[in-house]
């Protein structure tokens, strides 16, 4: 629409009167910004009165959450309301005298302090994309970048900024620095929303990979570009025109550039992790003169535009540009850098444990890493279903078992692959392990997908993954049944546990071991993210202890089977090593599973006795909740479980009796939190001092480490907490209560996300009841 039109237009529009017909109202009556007068409504049978008062005196009744909704107010009134050229929703609307279009002189010559400003706009623009804003809003708000991609160029002849100039006309060094910078750039971005695009993540919520039919320059060769760089950099360091200073700002920028489209362009092999990791770290590296010679740059505010919007294939209303500060960036940047050269790091494969131990802690890092590098690692755990670039589904799988429950066994024997003869019972065996690996091998992958995504879409996604692990732990127990009549499995008789022969069924132990750690981590995510009211975590906190005793248990009877086919195995005399060694490392793994899940019922207990006791002594505040009660909250907290068979869901009545245990006396509560917090306190110091290997986390010990050292300055000052509230509650006489002033820290405020430890700043009088 022509600005001119659109003036003559509001005109008419603006000596419209409803009642008293054309007015000698100025032109632009219709962009005033004083409201235009209520309608005289002139209609005997109509009186018009002011509600106002009325109205917030109402609304001051409502509840808090209380929803007044007319239901004749249906979508079409709600698009009626909208107001037609208003600037928040119309991308049309134009100020008078304003054009449609930015009219900008590309061929005009620029300073190189503006060059510098302009570069370090777009990458402040870059990180903000990173960071989950639209391209239409950030890189595409550039002038220049705008003038490359529209048309979409398909060789570098197209892609001057002057359209009157031709290749052979000689272009000013600072427009072909920027030119070259720019075309990386959006080559950079190509890559990025690439890889983004073909693993998954939630558009919108994660990432924005819209580019609004624009096309990344994906027609123009990589290597073409990197030519264009190099080529540039070439001449501005031979070129006199420009100062040392800002010719070394100019070179640190376009050499940045330049590494960075390597970098991203690399990214995608998963051949070596040592070539990829010197290249994140090389990037790193420049960061530095980046970042000191920024105060060099001089704004250039006219080369960004948001009339842009308006060319691009979007119905949104138009938004503002995003400004990101330099410190924001910059401090993003080198996480990504960091946590880049990290995640290459899992290509380095040692075992499956280890394997899921890098991903939780990779994952774990504060703050989380970016989209593009859990995108990346995704690429690199299973792009094209192969592991790591270099291992099937099937080998990892196999491995897990052995190391879990199967260690030694014929079951995962590869013979039996070799076996056609169909009543051959190693036939039958491979082939319903087969059918077993089919079935599980997109749970187990599921798990590590899961983890990969952001921390609120882990806890989300693992409610619907655990009722597939459940169901798998139905299918498998079916197959360890038929399985039985082919490996001739011996069941355990003893009378002091079962009346019943026990059996192993090693594969639904299995999934049962890994859906037992799952539930336990949506429910320690819920601490994480502050899910739980402070008057819930008493509760959440038993539940957590009662999954980690199960696990605890299950292990339990899991290393029973193991120790006895072990000792079988030793006392045989032609069992190879390599079996003997899959015993060793299978009972290994059994006794660090049980050490960690002693260390979390201990923790869990603790804080659950004494957020029990705190809650007697009236000292958790809770909001007000006209809608529910505890037993509603408490089925919505295990929402996730409702459907698993086992472990069986606590009722609440019970669930209750057991949290709050009203037998027990204030001091017996406390002393058994004393108690479980010692024994969490010496589970976590043993696994402090656990080697790489004994602790089944090679490639990620030092974030493991940390991680428990966390955890243990999270037991000691627990342990602080329940001596200071203990005391002053044998100190009370009788009939009183004493009064502290408790504070439960926000999320990511403690020594770790997992455990919510409460702070007293200080103690008041105590008061007679």
């Amino acid at each position: 629409m022509h600005s001119d039109g659109l003036v003559a237009i509001s005109k008419e529009v603006a000596d419209l009167d409803i009642n008293e017909g054309p007015s000698k109202l100025s032109a632009f009556a219709g962009f005033e910004e004083k409201p235009p007068p209520a309608p005289k409504l002139q209609n005997q049978g109509t009186i018009a009165m002011d509600i106002s008062e009325q109205f917030t005196d109402a609304a001051q009744k409502l509840d808090v959450g209380q929803l007044i909704k007319e239901p004749y107010f249906t979508l079409f009134e709600s698009v009626g309301a909208l107001e037609v050229m208003d600037r928040k929703m119309d991308s049309g609307y134009l100020e008078p005298g304003e054009t449609m279009e930015d009219e900008y002189d590309f061929g005009q010559a620029l300073l190189p302090e503006e060059i510098i400003g302009i570069i370090d706009q777009l990458l402040f623009h870059e990180m903000a994309w990173h960071k989950g804003h639209p391209l239409s809003q950030t890189i595409f708000t550039s002038l220049y970048i705008d003038r490359l991609l529209a048309p979409s160029p398909v060789s570098l002849d197209q892609t001057l900024f002057d359209r009157g100039a031709s290749a052979s006309d000689d272009e000013s060094m600072t427009l072909r620095i920027l030119r070259a910078y720019c075309l990386a750039l959006i080559k950079t971005c190509w890559y990025v929303n690439s890889r983004v695009k073909s693993e998954h993540y939630y558009e919108e919520e994660d990432f924005v990979t819209h580019t609004f039919n624009r096309d990344l320059v994906e027609g123009l060769d990589h290597g073409a570009i990197l030519q264009l760089l190099e080529d540039t950099t070439t001449l501005l360091s031979s070129s006199p025109e420009v100062s040392p200073k800002l010719k070394d700002a100019l070179l640190c920028r376009l050499r940045f550039r330049a590494t960075f489209l390597r970098t991203v362009e690399m990214a995608n092999s998963r051949n070596s992790s040592a070539s990829m990791k010197a290249l994140w770290t090389e990037l790193l590296d420049s960061l530095p003169a980046l970042k000191s010679s920024t105060k060099l740059g001089k704004a250039a505010p006219t080369t960004f535009s948001v009339k842009l919007q308006r060319k691009l294939a979007s119905t949104v209303p138009p938004r503002p540009i995003v400004h990101i500060s330099d410190e924001i960036a910059f401090d993003h940047l080198e996480r990504l850098c960091r946590d880049g050269s990290v995640a290459v790091e899992v290509l380095d494969y040692h075992d499956s444990h280890s394997l899921m131990t890098f991903v939780s802690l990779f994952q774990a890092r504060k703050p989380q890493p970016s989209v593009y590098i859990r995108t990346l690692l995704q690429h690199y755990l299973f792009g094209d279903m192969i592991i790591l670039g270099t291992m099937s589904i099937r080998q990892v799988l196999d491995e897990d078992l052995a190391h879990t429950v199967l260690p030694g066994n014929q079951l995962l024997d590869r013979d039996n692959d070799e076996i056609e003869v169909p009543s051959d019972p190693r036939f039958i065996m491979a082939t319903k392990m087969e059918i077993f690996r089919s079935r599980a091998a997109n749970s187990y992958l599921d798990i590590l997908r899961t983890i990969c995504q952001n921390r609120c879409r882990i806890r989300r996604t693992l409610a619907h993954t655990i009722a597939d692990w459940d169901s798998l732990q139905l299918d498998a127990e079916e197959l360890d049944v038929d399985l039985r009549a082919f490996t001739k499995e011996k069941p355990v008789l003893d009378e002091s546990i079962s009346t019943e022969p026990i059996y192993s069924f090693p594969l639904s132990s299995w999934a049962y071991f890994y859906k037992l750690q799952q539930m336990e981590l949506v429910i320690q995510l819920g601490f994480e993210l502050g899910t739980y009211a402070p008057d819930e975590l008493a509760r959440m906190y038993w539940y957590l202890k009662y999954i980690s005793q199960t696990r605890s248990r299950h292990l339990e009877r899991v290393k029973g089977f193991i120790v006895r086919a072990q000792r079988k195995a030793l006392r045989a005399a032609s069992v190879r090593i390599e079996k003997l060694q899959q015993y060793a490392e299978a009972v290994a793994f059994i006794n660090f599973s049980k050490l960690e899940a002693a260390s979390v019922y201990g923790f869990a207990d603790a804080l659950s006795c004494l957020f029990t006791a705190l809650g007697r002594l009236e000292l958790l505040q809770s909001s007000r909740r006209p809608y529910s009660d505890d037993s509603q909250r408490y089925e919505v907290r295990m929402k996730p479980f409702l459907s698993i068979g086992l472990p069986e869901l606590v009722p609440f009545e019970e669930l209750t009796e057991l949290v709050t245990q009203p037998k027990e006396s204030l001091v017996s509560i406390l002393k058994f939190a004393t108690d479980s917090a010692v024994g969490a306190k010496r589970a976590f110091e043993v696994m402090s001092k656990l080697s790489t290997e004994e602790s089944f986390c090679k490639g990620s010990h030092e974030s493991w480490l940390k991680n428990i050292k966390d955890c243990l300055k999270a037991v000691i000052f627990t342990n602080i907490i329940i001596s200071k509230v203990k005391k002053a509650v044998e100190a009370a006489a009788k009939d009183e209560i004493p009064k502290f002033k408790v504070e439960i820290p926000e999320s990511g405020q403690g020594y770790h996300d997992f455990w919510v430890v409460p702070k007293i700043t200080h103690s008041l009088a105590t008061t007679s009841t």
